[in-house]
C-alpha cells in the first residue's frame, strides 16, 4: 500500500491528504533519473582516470617484465664485450709477445668488418634503446671476427713452432754412459791423420764400436752412404734451415728418403773413412753454415728422460712401420 502525505489547511483546520499532479510527478522522475545518469557517469569517468583496465594491467605487467629482460640482455651485451676486451688484450699482450708475433692495431680490432651496419629494424622498433644495442652486438661481431682470425693465426704459429721444436736438433746422439771421450774442440785444429791445420765443423764423441748412433731431431734422411773422409755418414735434414751430419758410422739403420724422429736410432759408432779410432763426429748446421753443436746438446735431461726419449722414438717408428 503506498505511502499517503498530509497537509495542514488552515481553512479548514484539516490535515488533507497531498495528490500530485501527473506533471509533478514526471518531473520529480525525471530529475532522480537525471542526478542518477550524472551519478553513473561521473563513476565511470572517476574509474577510468583512477582504475586500469583487465587489459591494461596485463600489459603493464608484460612491459614491466619485458623491461626486465631488455636491462638483464643490456647487462649480458656488456659482460660480453669486456670478456672480449680481456681475450683480445692477452692475445696482445701474452700470446703474440711468446710468439714473437706483431700485436694487431687497434683500428683493426675496432673497425672489425667496417662500413656502417643495416638494421633490418619495423619503424616501433626504431627506439634509441633498441638501436643502441644493436650497435653494440654488431661491433662485438666484429671484434669476434678479427679475434677468430687472430686466434687461427696464433694456432698456425703455435703449430709450426711445435714442428720446429721437434725438428730443431736438441739432444745428445749417443748415451751419455756410453761416452768415453768427448772432445769439444770446434774449429781449428791440427788433425791427427792430415797432419795440416783444418777447421773441425762438429764434434767428436769417443764410444764402443756398434753404439748405437740415435737422430737428434726429426727430419728426412737426405743422405745414407759412404762419403769419402765422412766415411759412412747418415745426413738428415730437420727443415726450418737445420741439418745434422753423423759420420764414421759402421753401419745404417736408415735409407735415403727416410721419415726419422728425435731419438730414433740410425746407426752405430765406426771407425770409417779419415779415422784413427772409432767415434762419431757430429755436425750441425743452420742455413748452410756450420754451428757449434754444444749449443743444440740438452744435457740436462738426466738418464730416465733420454731412455724414455729413446723408447717413445721407437715405439713411433714401430707404429708407422
Amino acid at each position: 500500500m503506498a505511502r499517503i502525505f498530509y497537509r495542514y489547511n488552515p481553512e479548514t483546520c484539516k490535515y488533507e491528504p497531498i495528490f500530485h499532479s501527473r506533471k509533478h510527478i514526471l518531473g520529480k522522475t525525471g530529475r532522480f533519473l537525471l542526478v542518477t545518469f550524472l551519478l553513473a557517469v561521473s563513476g565511470i569517468i572517476y574509474l577510468n582516470v583512477n582504475h586500469l583496465s583487465y587489459n591494461e594491467i596485463a600489459l603493464k605487467k608484460e612491459n614491466e617484465w619485458l623491461r626486465w629482460e631488455w636491462n638483464l640482455l643490456k647487462g649480458k651485451i656488456e659482460k660480453a664485450s669486456e670478456d672480449l676486451a680481456a681475450l683480445e688484450k692477452d692475445d696482445d699482450n701474452h700470446y703474440r709477445v711468446v710468439l714473437d708475433m706483431k700485436k694487431l692495431d687497434a683500428a683493426i680490432r675496432l673497425g672489425g668488418a667496417g662500413g656502417s651496419q643495416k638494421y633490418a629494424l619495423d619503424d616501433d622498433e626504431k627506439v634509441p634503446e633498441v638501436v643502441t644495442a644493436y650497435e653494440g652486438l654488431s661491433k662485438i661481431n666484429s671484434r669476434l671476427e678479427v679475434e677468430n682470425q687472430s686466434l687461427a693465426d696464433i694456432d698456425n704459429r703455435v703449430t709450426r713452432f711445435d714442428q720446429m721444436m721437434e725438428s730443431r736438433p736438441a739432444m745428445m746422439p749417443i748415451d751419455n754412459r756410453q761416452i768415453t771421450r768427448f772432445n769439444t774442440i770446434f774449429g781449428m785444429r791440427m788433425h791427427p791423420i792430415l797432419n795440416t791445420w783444418k777447421h773441425h765443423n762438429g764434434l767428436d764423441l769417443t764410444a764402443d764400436y756398434g753404439t748405437p748412433v740415435y737422430a737428434t731431431g726429426d727430419g728426412i734422411v737426405l743422405e745414407s752412404k759412404y762419403m769419402g773422409g765422412y766415411g759412412n755418414v747418415v745426413i738428415v735434414s730437420h727443415g726450418f734451415g737445420f741439418e745434422t751430419r753423423y759420420a764414421h758410422l759402421s753401419a745404417f739403420k736408415v735409407i735415403q728418403g727416410q721419415r726419422v724422429k728425435r731419438g730414433e736410432w740410425i746407426g752405430n759408432v765406426g771407425s770409417t773413412g779419415l779415422s784413427t779410432n772409432p767415434h762419431l763426429h757430429y755436425e750441425v748446421l743452420y742455413n748452410d753454415k756450420w754451428i757449434n753443436p754444444i749449443y743444440f746438446m740438452y744435457r740436462d735431461l738426466n738418464q730416465a728422460e733420454y731412455n724414455e726419449l729413446i723408447k717413445q722414438a721407437k715405439i713411433t717408428l714401430d707404429r708407422e712401420h
